[in-house]
């Protein structure tokens, strides 16, 4: 019986082909698109999502207000970290990211000689400086090194698969050097302290590289900088909330902290700001600021799904009114069918 039904089928889309073609063609095509834009949707609310701690982790942003305008911008002063763990109870631990790219520096100069003497050069992009505690924050696979420790020492660095690869052709990474040329933290030799698989999950820190913040000219910034958290502001600072802790609560005690770290020199410098807290999960839709990756728009996901929504009925309707539309021509099928005995 289904042979027969097949049999049929098939004879139908032959002898009307235009037809079955247009039929076929526009729900196909309905669906294609449909499903496109709901892949495109999932993957922009998908950023950042597979961090272990991502419920706990919460980025540090600032709002300075300069001639009565306010702006927002995801950066802090380099000491501002610490004075938080310092500070609040709530916060389990902190780390910062400094991104090179930022600051003017688009190609970072990698130069790795090889043991016959021969030398190695490449430029590379998507740099960022890291603290030691970055990995314990973010969720990284490494596939050389211990995640824990990667970045413990002055003048470490840890690569992705790809750019080890390419460095080392597919030989062993760790504790080798890198000569490293950067305009934002100077010329060094850099130990390879791990390798990490990039996640193909997306995420809104893009780093291809992540050298330490300790042993360079950032470091040396950093010092110069000393305790004023009223200038410098050119860090992204994290915080790992302890289980528990209220985001809200925390964002409160803000304004009395910046005023006995930062109050006298704000006023010296003839501005203001204030610092709140973004939940690392929504930084993609919901920073509105520029962040280490370009952002997406909450606005434009809604007018997408509602296009998804509207394309998908109209390809619906479509086909059914057509089928509806040749069902007549099939109606001495039908009756044959039931003399015969056919169910329905």
């Amino acid at each position: 019986m289904f042979k027969n039904y097949f049999k049929i089928a098939w004879r139908n889309l032959m002898k009307n082909k235009t037809f079955s073609f247009i039929n076929i063609f526009g729900l196909s095509a309905g669906l294609a698109s449909c499903m496109l834009i709901v892949l495109y949707l999932y993957n922009e609310v998908s950023y950042d999502r597979y961090h272990t701690n991502i419920k706990e982790l919460y980025q540090v942003g600032t709002t300075f207000t300069i001639g009565g305008k306010d702006q927002r911008y995801p950066a802090t002063p380099a000491i501002m970290a610490q004075a938080m763990k310092q500070d609040f109870p709530e916060v389990a631990e902190v780390s910062r990211l400094y991104m090179f790219s930022l600051f003017g520096e688009e190609k970072t100069l990698f130069q790795y000689a090889r043991p016959n003497g021969t030398a190695r050069s490449f430029y590379e992009t998507k740099g960022l400086a890291a603290d030691a505690s970055f990995f314990k924050l973010f969720t990284y696979h490494f596939t050389e090194g211990n995640v824990s420790t990667a970045l413990n020492k002055p003048n470490s660095i840890v690569i992705s698969k790809e750019i080890a690869d390419k460095i080392f052709e597919g030989q062993p990474a760790m504790d080798k050097l890198i000569h490293v040329s950067s305009t934002n933290n100077g010329d060094h030799d850099l130990q390879v302290t791990g390798v990490f698989e990039p996640n193909e999950k997306p995420s809104h820190i893009d780093g291809r590289f992540f050298i330490s913040m300790y042993g360079g000219s950032i470091e040396d910034q950093m010092k110069r900088d000393g305790d004023n958290m009223a200038v410098n502001n050119m860090y992204a600072t994290y915080l790992l909330l302890k289980p528990g802790a209220d985001a809200k609560k925390l964002e409160a005690k803000f304004p009395a902290f910046l005023d006995k770290y930062a109050g006298k020199d704000l006023k010296e410098a003839g501005f203001s700001k204030k610092e709140f807290l973004l939940p690392v999960k929504d930084i993609h839709l919901h920073a509105d600021m520029q962040e280490m990756t370009p952002s997406g728009s909450v606005t434009y996901l809604y007018i997408l799904g509602s296009v998804a929504l509207f394309i998908l009925i109209i390809a619906c309707i479509n086909f059914m009114n057509l089928s509806t539309a040749r069902s007549s021509k099939r109606s001495s099928e039908v009756g044959i069918r039931k003399v015969l005995g056919a169910e329905r």
